[in-house]
């Protein structure tokens, strides 16, 4: 089954990849995504001017003021609709220097949410991303995206194992780096290729207690994170745009890093498929 899923996407990029070429030769005068004005927002140092609004499938933003956009993801409200908790999400991103053909921004966030397990025992979580991104426009077809976030991870659990209660908290670090190079085709197609590396990630340190024994044991355990030490992803993408509608499809190799959650999947989960996909309005 995952075999045909991958085929398939390569082959959705394949012919977008065929579409695209055609498309940018016959250039449309109709008003798109790809202008001086217009940028894309994802991976970039750009953000909302005042009162834009951008409603997608993976995220929703709102310009609060020329420049600052604040950002919520709909992955963690779905899941924590599944998981009987919401998981409240939201994003800050401000583009405070954007002069000729340099944009530099910087973004902070949280993630919080509970995962109620059937035995009422309960997984907390709690995500503080802080980002730092720069944008360079080579020239009017050409842009380069470099950036770096940090995340800090904490969480918590509570359980019961027999007549014993179970309690602990998790800390772990992780940094990650990424890069895209942005190739207007025209004004309704863009290629980009984006790479994702993550060259720093802290072993998870477990702290924790079990109660209901005489005395109460006490657990600190620091857990490996080899799978995702070195993690990475390289994928080439198409974003194509209309009047409103703009569609973002991608697909790449290895690790799968999750928009929303600032968390990487392990090449292997998906058979080192990285798939990238949105469908957004901006107006």
């Amino acid at each position: 089954m995952l075999g045909r899923i991958r085929n398939a996407l390569l082959l959705v990029t394949l012919l977008a990849g065929v579409t695209s070429a055609g498309m940018g030769l016959h250039p449309s005068s109709a008003r798109a995504y790809h202008t001086y004005e217009e940028r894309l927002l994802d991976t970039t140092a750009y953000s909302l001017q005042r009162r834009r609004v951008r409603l997608g499938l993976m995220n929703l933003s709102y310009g609060i003021l020329d420049q600052l956009q604040v950002t919520t993801y709909t992955m963690p409200w779905l899941l924590g609709m599944i998981f009987q908790d919401v998981a409240p999400n939201l994003e800050l991103k401000s583009t405070f220097y954007d002069r000729q053909r340099l944009a530099l921004s910087v973004s902070a966030a949280f993630l919080t949410g509970t995962i109620l397990q059937t035995d009422d025992s309960k997984v907390r979580y709690f995500l503080m991303p802080i980002s730092l991104a720069g944008s360079v426009r080579i020239n009017s077809d050409v842009s380069v995206h470099l950036g770096t976030r940090f995340t800090a991870v904490t969480g918590g659990a509570d359980a019961q194992s027999g007549g014993d209660q179970i309690e602990g908290g998790l800390v772990i670090d992780f940094m990650q780096l990424y890069g895209m190079a942005e190739w207007r085709l025209s004004r309704v197609v863009a290629f980009t290729f984006t790479l994702r590396w993550v060259p720093y990630v802290s072993d998870a340190i477990v702290n924790g207690s079990l109660s209901g024994t005489n005395p109460t044991a006490d657990l600190r355990l620091a857990v490996a994170t080899d799978d995702l030490k070195n993690a990475f992803a390289v994928i080439p993408g198409f974003v194509f745009s209309w009047d409103r509608a703009n569609i973002r499809l991608g697909v790449g190799y290895s690790s799968y890093f999750v928009d929303g959650f600032y968390l990487v999947l392990p090449g292997g989960v998906l058979h080192n498929v990285s798939p990238e996909f949105d469908v957004f309005v901006r107006f």
